[in-house]
């Protein structure tokens, strides 16, 4: 009686599972994120904003540079010629104009990588709300980003919702 009783239950938990399993249909999209972005014209006037800024910090770096390289050269020519307490400020003030051209240098480099995520995040997050529009509008259950990388196989079933996003994005 206890062997039929369990055998019951254990059909009863795979009919129940297996029931359960069947009415799950997984639709499965991809997009590639990467390349949403670069066809967006707000993606070319976030670059050309950091291509501005660029070359104005480059433009300010090579000016201090130069300040640098004159000292220097200065220092090299005629330090035979100095007292050692003048010539002591002198190294003084090279090691100083060396150390502010290092930090403006990775100063400038964080502020460019900082300012580039300022202006592509709103881009970014337009274009997670399209995929997000897609995804309820066609009844995804999954849509991956293959730019990213992480997803290592895409099948035939896996439908590429590019340009249904582009479509939100470009009326």
């Amino acid at each position: 009686m206890k062997k039929l009783m369990i055998i019951l239950w254990g059909a009863g938990l795979i009919s129940i599972t297996s029931s359960a399993f069947s009415q799950t249909t997984l639709k499965i999209g991809h997009v590639d994120i990467a390349e949403i972005l670069a066809v967006l014209p707000e993606r070319d006037s976030a670059a050309a904003v950091i291509e501005k800024e660029t070359k104005e910090m480059q433009s300010t770096y090579d000016d201090m540079t130069a300040v640098y390289n004159k000292m220097l050269d200065d220092y090299e020519k005629e330090q035979s010629t100095y007292t050692e307490p003048v010539k002591k400020n002198k190294e003084s003030e090279l090691l100083d104009k060396e150390k502010r051209l290092q930090e403006f240098e990775q100063n400038a480099s964080a502020n460019l990588q900082k300012r580039n995520a300022d202006l592509i995040q709103p881009i970014l997050n337009k274009i997670l709300k399209a995929i997000d529009k897609v995804a309820a509008e066609n009844g995804f259950t999954y849509i991956f980003d293959v730019s990213k990388g992480s997803v290592v196989y895409t099948s035939k079933e896996s439908q590429n919702i590019n340009q249904l996003v582009l479509k939100i994005l470009k009326p």
